[in-house]
């Protein structure tokens, strides 16, 4: 009898809530359940015999900073968006008490989602990825939501992949990372993960061509500048602001970051980062405005 009235009370207290489709709806994010509609998840996301799940849910306001010509492409394309809507789920329930700074948890699709968690006397800020969390652990009877203000950036391949990607211009660092022997390091789909700071092909001509010669055609030269460029883990956008400094796979140099009078970030006081946060499968890539040079292989400064 005690048993039944147990099991009677968590069916009560379950049903009590709605499903996650349902508090997305009723959470400002209305244009989620649209699209999970017509990618044909919403179902599943209604179905108590199929989760528990944790829903990253985009508010309306995150998908009104997308592009209407790139949405309108996602919604033609419908395995892309399932895809990019599987990105957002997560198995099981995820509270906010069981998140770790710097943890990676896989997604609905097998790609990894990095969780920032920053506490401060008055309050804990949580990040997924890009995303910043507007409203944590909305209770569904089949899950747990979050509400975030950006739509989360799908991984676009690995890091040399990106870095060969035609649409960003910045595959000439390529040629550094070849002369250094580290184009299986960023080309690895599990294991460790990077944060890049590529620099733009301009950024790369514009330098003293003689000078990058001198780089390219030596391994340790090469080795030093790629190094000097990556930090060991995975950083976004959010997490690089000045005033302070990152720490680099070239061990003891270290990027310095400021702000600019437009509270834009600097990094060693001259470079800007030109396009934030893209998603790679080891990591993430943030394209820059200037090369950065270590004082060992420039005695005048440290930034080209």
């Amino acid at each position: 009898m005690k048993l039944l009235l147990v099991l009677s009370v968590c069916i009560a207290v379950s049903s009590a809530y709605p499903n996650l489709v349902d508090l997305a709806s009723a959470n400002n994010a209305t244009k989620l359940v649209s699209l999970l509609t017509s990618a044909g998840l919403a179902d599943i996301l209604k179905d108590p015999s199929q989760g528990p799940f944790t829903l990253l849910a985009p508010s309306d306001a995150a998908f009104a900073k997308v592009p209407a010509a790139d949405l309108q492409a996602l919604k033609a394309d419908n395995a892309q968006l399932q895809e990019v809507l599987k990105y957002h789920v997560m198995k099981g329930e995820v509270f906010e008490w069981d998140l770790v700074n710097h943890e990676v948890i896989p997604s609905l699709n097998g790609h990894s989602i990095r969780v920032y968690v920053a506490s401060s006397s008055n309050a804990q800020r949580t990040y997924f990825n890009q995303a910043k969390v507007l409203v944590s652990e909305l209770q569904a009877s089949n899950g747990v939501l979050y509400l975030i203000d950006e739509v989360l950036n799908m991984p676009e391949g690995t890091i040399d992949d990106i870095i060969l990607n035609p649409d960003y211009n910045i595959d000439q660092f390529m040629e550094f990372i070849k002369e250094a022997k580290l184009t299986t390091v960023f080309n690895r789909t599990v294991g460790a993960r990077y944060t890049m700071f590529v620099p733009s092909n301009q950024a790369l001509a514009s330098l003293d061509q003689g000078f990058l010669a001198q780089i390219k055609n030596s391994y340790s030269n090469a080795r030093r500048l790629v190094d000097y460029h990556v930090h060991p883990g995975t950083l976004h956008a959010k997490s690089i602001h000045g005033p302070g400094r990152l720490s680099t796979m070239y061990r003891g140099h270290y990027i310095n970051l400021s702000q600019d009078a437009n509270n834009n970030t600097l990094l060693n006081n001259v470079a800007t980062v030109l396009q934030a946060d893209i998603e790679a499968e080891d990591g993430v890539v943030h394209i820059i405005s200037h090369v950065l040079i270590p004082s060992t292989l420039s005695p005048g400064g440290l930034v080209g």
